[in-house]
């Protein structure tokens, strides 16, 4: 599992068709093979580099949000008409990306999930939140800067008008301080 690009914690299941008793097998944390983990990790970081990264309404780029990387591993010949796969050694292949994951494997783990995501798609909300006020000011800006020289935004004219507004625009330009 991997958020905003960064991995969090994998889940291992060894299938029926490859375990000794002829049932499916799932493994957290300490217990996934090193060379299983290290593995699935490699191939992951190099799937995620090839995902289009996500864009706000505004346009803006943001890293992805949850990404399942399914690593697979066969420890037997696979029948690939475009790659010449060796029957003696394992082979760790993507199996595929799961965009905004299920959590169904979190019921296997040794520690509690939801407070970390919520933690992390809270975050995540307020950055993108953010990309989106900041794309809303950019565009108003833009827009003002059509209307001033040299695509500079210009400022509107203050219409002051009597005593009162006089009073404003003084004390506006930090020439007048208001008394207490």
């Amino acid at each position: 599992m991997w958020f905003n690009g960064k991995f969090l914690y994998a889940i291992a299941n060894k299938a029926a068709v490859s375990s000794k008793d002829g049932k499916e097998h799932i493994v957290t944390g300490d217990e996934i093979p090193k060379e299983f983990l290290e593995n699935a990790k490699r191939i992951g970081a190099q799937a995620l580099k090839v995902l289009p990264q996500l864009k706000t309404a505004g346009g803006k780029s943001v890293k992805n949000i949850m990404v399942r990387t399914d690593i697979g591993c066969s420890d037997s010949q696979v029948y690939d008409c475009h790659t010449k796969w060796d029957p003696t050694k394992k082979t760790f292949f993507l199996n595929e990306i799961e965009p905004s994951s299920t959590t169904y494997f979190t019921r296997w783990l040794k520690f509690d999930t939801i407070p970390t995501w919520a933690r992390l798609y809270a975050q995540k909300a307020r950055e993108i939140y953010k990309q989106m006020k900041l794309a809303k000011a950019t565009l108003a800006d833009r827009k003002a800067g059509k209307a001033g020289k040299a695509g500079k935004a210009r400022k509107p004219a203050m219409k002051v008008t009597g005593k009162a507004g006089v009073m404003k625009k003084v004390m506006k330009a930090g020439k007048l301080k208001a008394k207490k």
